[in-house]
């Protein structure tokens, strides 16, 4: 990638190699990502960066400021994170052959163009790539199992795209930038 990733991507990388791993899959898939992007709003961000890490509190920030913004994302939905990852990793496909725990997990063609656009859609807000970017990249591409899980569980996956691009785009993004009266209102 020729975009610079920011710290928050990279973590959401390495939760999503981490499912891949617990369903036994050879190589990075979409849904994995969403996944991890499903578990990130759950998890308590400040026990995964060590105190002595270099610039902790400039990285525990932006992970805080980016994973809110996607749990915004989220709640204005009405997207039920949990409920869609645990039906997510019941649906999701067997892998073929099993991966050692050293061996390293690569991403799929699919999962590479995603990033791909991912930095695209960073470049037209003039960003880094985040985690949001990510995440509406992954809104972007057909993943037959998460899309599935979301008609099963009634996501409007559309819906879903059109809050994230309001979410990259407002010329302040800061988690909050949804939550006004006028969003909660339709939902």
């Amino acid at each position: 990638m020729s975009a610079k990733m920011s710290e928050s991507l990279i973590l959401i990388w390495r939760i999503a190699e981490l499912h891949a791993r617990k369903l036994h899959a050879d190589m990075i898939e979409p849904h994995h990502l969403l996944l991890a992007l499903a578990k990130c709003v759950d998890l308590d961000l400040t026990t995964l960066v060590p105190k002595d890490t270099p610039n902790h509190d400039e990285l525990l920030e932006q992970l805080l400021r980016e994973v809110r913004r996607i749990r915004t994302v989220f709640r204005v939905a009405d997207f039920d994170a949990r409920a869609f990852r645990r039906r997510l990793r019941k649906v999701a496909p067997e892998a073929r052959f099993a991966m050692g725990a050293t061996e390293t997990l690569h991403r799929s063609a699919v999962t590479k163009k995603l990033f791909l656009d991912a930095e695209h859609i960073a470049e037209l807000s003039g960003q880094v790539v985040y985690p949001m970017h990510l995440l509406l990249a992954s809104l972007l591409t057909q993943d037959q199992c998460s899309d599935d899980v979301m008609r099963e569980q009634g996501i409007d996956k559309k819906h879903l795209q059109e809050i994230a691009k309001r979410e990259i785009f407002t010329t302040k993004p800061t988690g909050f930038s949804l939550g006004g009266e006028t969003e909660r209102g339709r939902n």
